[in-house]
C-alpha cells in the first residue's frame, strides 16, 4: 500500500469518526421526541390513538421526503444536504416549542392543539429527513463494498447510542423548569430545547470539519441504480422489520405506565431503562458480532429472526419485570443485526454515484415502519396490551421466505440467467 492509499484511509478514517458524532445527534433528536410525545401527548389530555397518529402522520413525511434527501446529496454533496436536515431540525424544533407553549398556557387546546402541533411535526420531519440519507451515504462514500457491513455497523452503533442518550436526556431534564420559564409545566419541554441547543452545535462540526463530498453532473452519473426486484424485495423485508420495532417502541410508554400503575416521572424513567438497554444490546451486537462478520448482509437479517421471536415471547408471557426486560434486550439484539444488514444489503445494491439515491430510497423501509407502526399499535393496544406482540409474530416468519426469494433472484442475475 503505497503513502497515497494509507494518507486516503486515514482521512476516512476521520471523516467516519465525526459521522458517527453527527448520527449520534440526529439520533437523539430523534429519540427525544419519540419519547416526550407521549408525556406531553397526555399532559394536552390526547388519546393513546391521538398521539400515536400524530407521530404516524409526522414520521410519514420521511416516505415522502428521504429519497429526494437522497438524490439532492448525490447532486450538491453530502455536506449541503447534511447542514441543511441539522439546522432544520433546529428552526422546526423552535416552532413545535412556541406551540406547544400556546397549549400549556391555554391560548389553543383540543383539536386546533392536536392539528398545530401536527403541523410542527410534519415540518420537522420533513427538513429533519435530509439528515438520515446524507450521512448514510457519506458513510458508502468512505468505505469499500468489503468494508460496507462494518461501516453501516458502527453508523448503527452511532444510532443506537443517540437513541440511549435520547432517553436518558429525557428521563434526567423531563419535568425540570431548568430555564425558570414562569409557565406551568413547561419543564416538559426542557429535554427538546437542549437537543436543540445540541444539533446547533452537530451543524457547527459538519460545517467547520467534515469535508464537501464530491458530487456528480446528472449527465454524466452512470444508470447503476435501479428500483428493481431486488431493491422491491429488500425494502418489504425492511418494512416488516421496523413496522414491528415501531410498534414495540410506541406502546412501551404505555405499557409500562399501565401495567405497572406508575407515575408519569416513574414511567419516563422506566421507558428510558428499557429503550435504553435495546440500544445498548444493538449496541454490543454492531460494535462486536457485525464487526467481525464477513458474510453477506442478508445473512445477518436471518441471524436476527429467531431472537426478534424470542423477545415477543418474553414480553408476552412475562410473570414480572425481569422477563419484561430481557424480551427488550433480545429485541435490541435482533435490531442491531437486522439494520446494518439491511442498510448494507441496499448500499451494495448501487454503484458509488448513486449512494445517496439508493440509501435514501432503502430509508423509505424505516420511515413506513415508523409511520405504520405507531398508526396500529394504537388500535391494537386499545383492545389488548399483549394484542401488538402477537400481531407482529406471525410476519418475522413471513421474512424468512421473503429472505430466500431475494437469495434466489441474487443467485439467478449472477448466473445470468
Amino acid at each position: 500500500m503505497n503513502s497515497q492509499s494509507k494518507e486516503a484511509m486515514k482521512s476516512n478514517s476521520k471523516i467516519l469518526s465525526s459521522l458517527m458524532l453527527i448520527i449520534l445527534f440526529v439520533s437523539m433528536g430523534q429519540s427525544v421526541y419519540w419519547q416526550t410525545m407521549p408525556i406531553i401527548g397526555r399532559e394536552f389530555s390526547f388519546s393513546e390513538i391521538e398521539i400515536n397518529t400524530l407521530v404516524s402522520i409526522s414520521a410519514a413525511m420521511f416516505i415522502i421526503f428521504t429519497p429526494f434527501w437522497g438524490k439532492l446529496s448525490d447532486k450538491i454533496g453530502r455536506k449541503s444536504v447534511l447542514l441543511i436536515g441539522l439546522l432544520g431540525y433546529v428552526f422546526s424544533s423552535i416552532i413545535f416549542i412556541s406551540m406547544a407553549t400556546f397549549g400549556l398556557t391555554g391560548v389553543v387546546s383540543g383539536f386546533y392543539l392536536l392539528m398545530i402541533l401536527l403541523i410542527s411535526r410534519i415540518v420537522n420531519s420533513a427538513i429533519g429527513a435530509a439528515s438520515r440519507p446524507a450521512s448514510g451515504a457519506y458513510v458508502a462514500d468512505v468505505t469499500s463494498e468489503e468494508e460496507r457491513s462494518s461501516g453501516m455497523g458502527k453508523f448503527g452503533a452511532a444510532n443506537n447510542i443517540g437513541s440511549i442518550l435520547g432517553p436518558v436526556l429525557v428521563g434526567s431534564l423531563i419535568g425540570l423548569n431548568i430555564f425558570d420559564v414562569q409557565i406551568s409545566q413547561f419543564g416538559l419541554l426542557t429535554p427538546l430545547i437542549v437537543m436543540s441547543i445540541l444539533m446547533t452545535l452537530a451543524s457547527l462540526v459538519v460545517y467547520f470539519y467534515l469535508p464537501n463530498s464530491p458530487s456528480t453532473n446528472q449527465e454524466d452519473r452512470p444508470a447503476g441504480f435501479t428500483f428493481d426486484t431486488k431493491l422491491k424485495l429488500l425494502i418489504t423485508i425492511g418494512v416488516i422489520i421496523f413496522t414491528a420495532f415501531a410498534i414495540v417502541q410506541s406502546i412501551t410508554a404505555f405499557y409500562v405506565q399501565d401495567r405497572f400503575d406508575y407515575d408519569l416521572d416513574q414511567t419516563a424513567k422506566t421507558t428510558a431503562l428499557l429503550l435504553g438497554t435495546m440500544a445498548l444490546m444493538a449496541i454490543f451486537a454492531q460494535l462486536t458480532i457485525v464487526q467481525r462478520y464477513k458474510g453477506g448482509p442478508l445473512n445477518l437479517i436471518k441471524f436476527s429472526l429467531p431472537l426478534f421471536v424470542v423477545s415477543c415471547l418474553f414480553i408476552i408471557f412475562s410473570p414480572n419485570f425481569l422477563f419484561l426486560y430481557l424480551g427488550m434486550s433480545a429485541m435490541g439484539l435482533a435490531m442491531g443485526l437486522a439494520s446494518p444488514g439491511y442498510s448494507s444489503a441496499a448500499s451494495l445494491n448501487a454503484d458509488k454515484d448513486n449512494q445517496g439515491a439508493a440509501v435514501g430510497l432503502a430509508m423509505v423501509a424505516p420511515g413506513i415502519g415508523f409511520a405504520l407502526g405507531p398508526f396500529l399499535s394504537g388500535f391494537l393496544y386499545s383492545a389488548s396490551m399483549n394484542l401488538p406482540f402477537f400481531f407482529i409474530l406471525p410476519f418475522f416468519f413471513l421474512i424468512i421466505l421473503l429472505t430466500r426469494k431475494l437469495e434466489q433472484t441474487n443467485s439467478t442475475k449472477e448466473s445470468g440467467i
